[in-house]
């Protein structure tokens, strides 16, 4: 397994130098992420909700949350992300590579990016590791897609998106579910 990856790496380190096939990369990346994103909206767009599709559609979720916090990264300093070990690749563990990439002045805003981070890693984990309880609590659809659009718009990834994405990104984290918020400021604002 540890030689297929450094197979794999040492081609993607060769892609990186090229900027052509590196900007090529980066769109094939951001295919694979609209990918899980349309497999994420089918979920939601069938009828009845079960506890099943609430399963499947929080995996979803962390799997996207997953994919942007690694994307932006990896855009950011590729031979970076690429020198760090497998291992080392954890939500949790790039939590500080990201957060020291934000250049947010206004701290409140900050400290709940932090907050949901956190909060988005435990339910990814709660989800994948197989529950046996629901947590289909609908302002967590919601805080995802507050922290989705706050990434691509920080990192001014939009562009890399169809509009037909971006939108539904946009609608969902403008969705704020009424009366209830998790946030003392909500994280993305139009």
């Amino acid at each position: 397994m540890e030689q297929d990856t450094e197979a794999f790496e040492s081609r993607v380190k060769e892609i990186i130098k090229e900027p052509e096939s590196f900007n090529n990369y980066k769109k094939d990346l951001f295919e694979q992420w609209i990918s899980i994103l349309e497999l994420y909206k089918k979920t939601i767009k069938k009828e009845g909700r079960f506890f099943i599709q609430s399963f499947h559609e929080y995996i979803f979720l962390g799997v996207l949350f997953e994919g942007l916090v690694k994307i932006i990264l990896f855009f950011n300093s590729p031979k970076d992300y690429l020198a760090m070990k497998p291992k080392d690749r954890t939500l949790g563990k790039l939590k500080d590579k990201l957060i020291k990439l934000i250049n947010e002045p206004d701290k409140t805003k900050f400290k709940e990016l932090e907050k949901s981070y956190d909060l988005m890693i435990s339910l990814r984990n709660n989800f994948i590791h197989f529950p046996f309880y629901s947590s289909d609590d609908y302002w967590f659809r919601w805080l995802f897609f507050q922290v989705f659009a706050y990434l691509l718009d920080k990192f001014s990834l939009w562009d890399c998106l169809e509009n037909s994405e971006g939108e539904f990104i946009k609608k969902q984290a403008l969705k704020k579910p009424v009366g209830v918020s998790r946030l003392e400021v909500d994280l993305y604002e139009q």
